[in-house]
Parts: structure tokens; sequence; C-alpha cells
């Protein structure tokens, strides 16, 4: 199976390693951090590609209570050249895991063009990005694209501009780290509802913010197809991304869990035990103390004893008995029969 094809497979969840920008513009911590999303199990990895002149609006026509909070410091040391994403590109390739990127601006998704990758992501900031989606939406390729500042009504005017491209859309809050009472599972009921067209490849996803690993697997089970995960080497470092990213070992423990639960979706019933298993665990009626030929069977005198191999506990068969007279003298804890008592 090709690794695109996984993400349209039934039953399963496809599994997101986001590295962002926790490479801190370091070429060789970007490999390592490939190379733990593939030990860790995930279906593909994601990076953030962005031109060396970045992409924000010139700080000289900005007011200055804008142009001084920009983190500019951390996108430009975050930086990584084009010829070095194409080697992480490859090198995903190499190792099976499926490579895709969040372009922030056109020349990066130019660049990725290029390298005819597979699959786009839009950031939740971008989702109204005009001209990004218009560029790719053109391609007819697939698109992840995030929604952690817009509402329904705001998603759907923007999606539209994508008819064409099988997409997913993700469920998103971004607060930046979100808590678990930032995300709403009932909303995400609402939201899958709202966007999963499965004859048009049109499905939701999650797009998570939190530290937890419990909301992910909530989501999956509430049907997401996409689970993206922000991933570092280390949480204890200076890795940017850090407030909202789990480590290696974290993150295999996530994709571990995630792939027990789409075993479990997969199952349309639950798997009972074997008919003798059943016979062996549950109860008969028995006589409780004893009963005398010609006696009444009232609830004082019956109990119910492993296995079921006699007259079965049950509703049915507990009213068939009740007041019924004995035929016979019955024995503590003898099996009750009903030959053995009046019609």
């Amino acid at each position: 199976m090709a690794l695109i094809d996984k993400l349209f497979s039934p039953n399963r969840v496809f599994i997101v390693a986001e590295i962002g920008i926790n490479h801190n513009g370091n070429p060789d911590k970007l490999i390592k951090l490939i190379e733990s999303a593939k030990l860790s199990g995930a279906d593909a990895v994601k990076f953030q590609i962005f031109s060396k002149d970045l992409f924000y609006i010139p700080e000289n026509y900005l007011p200055k209570d804008i142009s001084t909070k920009l983190p500019l410091d951390i996108f430009r040391k975050s930086f990584i050249p084009y010829d070095k994403y194409r080697e992480a590109f490859n090198y995903s390739e190499e190792l099976g895991i499926l490579p895709f990127a969040t372009p922030l601006d056109l020349e990066s998704f130019e660049f990725l063009e290029q390298l005819n990758v597979q699959m786009y992501k839009v950031a939740s900031s971008d989702i109204n990005y005009v001209p990004l989606l218009r560029r790719i939406a053109e391609t007819g390729k697939v698109v992840i694209i995030s929604s952690g500042f817009s509402k329904i009504n705001e998603i759907k005017k923007y999606i539209r501009l994508l008819k064409n491209n099988p997409l997913v859309v993700m469920f998103c809050v971004s607060r930046y780290p979100s808590l678990p009472e930032d995300i709403s599972l009932r909303e995400f009921e609402l939201f899958r509802k709202e966007f999963e067209v499965t004859s048009r490849k049109r499905f939701a996803g999650f797009s998570d913010h939190t530290k937890t690993l419990s909301i992910p697997l909530a989501m999956a089970s509430l049907g997401a197809k996409v689970i993206e995960k922000h991933l570092t080497l280390d949480e204890n470092d200076d890795s940017y991304d850090n407030a909202v990213s789990i480590s290696p070992e974290k993150f295999k423990m996530m994709v571990e869990m995630l792939r027990e639960v789409e075993k479990s979706l997969s199952q349309r019933r639950r798997n009972l035990p074997p008919k003798f298993v059943k016979t062996m665990s549950m109860r008969s009626f028995v006589v409780r103390g004893g009963i005398a030929k010609g006696e009444s069977i009232t609830e004082e005198n019956i109990e119910a004893l492993r296995p079921s191999t006699f007259v079965k506990s049950s509703l049915e068969n507990w009213r068939k008995i009740l007041n019924k007279k004995s035929k016979k003298n019955f024995l503590d804890k003898e099996p009750l029969l009903f030959r053995f008592l009046s019609k």
C-alpha cells in the first residue's frame, strides 16, 4: 500500500508527527526528528516551510505596537534553506514515512510543487489565505486544512475553494498550549457530521496542541480520520514549539494506543467468548437449603450456581419455576429440573 493510500484506508487512523519549528533551524536536528517520527510509528512527518524573507508585512508599514510584538527573531532562527528540506523529503521517503509540509508563502508552495509532493497542509491561520488556497486547488492534490481560529461558516466558505481536492478538515484550537478543557468532544461530533463526506474523500481530523495523550485517543474513537501531534526530541530543551509538543517516547505510546483504538473501531460487533466458556461461567437454578416433596418453590429457596448445564438462570425460567410445587425431595444445592416440578 502506498503511503498516501493509508490516509484513505478504511478503519485506520492516519498519524502525523508535526515537526514544525522544533528543529530550531538546525538541519541535523531536523533529520533526527524525522528518524524519531519513523521510530515512533507515525505515518507521516510534516514540516513548516517558509522563505528567507518570511511571511510578514515589512515592519516599516506596521504600527509600533504590532511590529514590536512579531516573533520575527524566532522564525529567522528557525529558518532552514530549501535545499536542506529537499534532502529531508528524500530521506523521509527512504525511511518509508510520508513527508509533507505547510507552505507559509507562495514561494514555498512553488518549491514544494517542484518536489512533486503528494499533499499539502494549510495552517489554521491561513484558512483565508486565498492566493495560496487557489494555487493548491489547481493541483487537485490531497489537502489537510486546520481550523483553529474559525467558526463553521468561515470554514465552509474557504473549503469551497478546495472542492475538487481530497480534503481532511482538522478540528483544532489554536491556543499554545491548549488545555483539555479547551477542547470540546461534543463539538467535534457535530464538526464531523458537518464536514465528513466519505464518498467525496472528505473527512474530519484533529490537530492537537495539548500535552495530553487522552484527547487524541478520544478523537479517534469519535471518528477522527487524521491525528496530528507535535513531536520534539526533548520536552525540556529549547525547541520553540515545546509547549505543544511531546517526546518520542510519549509519541510512540500514543501511536500504540491509537492502533489499539482503531482495531476496536474496525469491529462491528463484540467478539463474545465461545459457547463452552459461556456455559462454564453462567448459572443454573438450584435449591437453597432443601425442598420437601409437595413444597412450593419460593424466592427464599432458590439459588443460582455455576455452570449453566441445567435449568439456566434467566428471567423466563425464574417465572416458570416460581410457585411451582416439587414432585420430589431436593437436597441443598441440587439442580432444579422442570420434570420434577408441577405444571
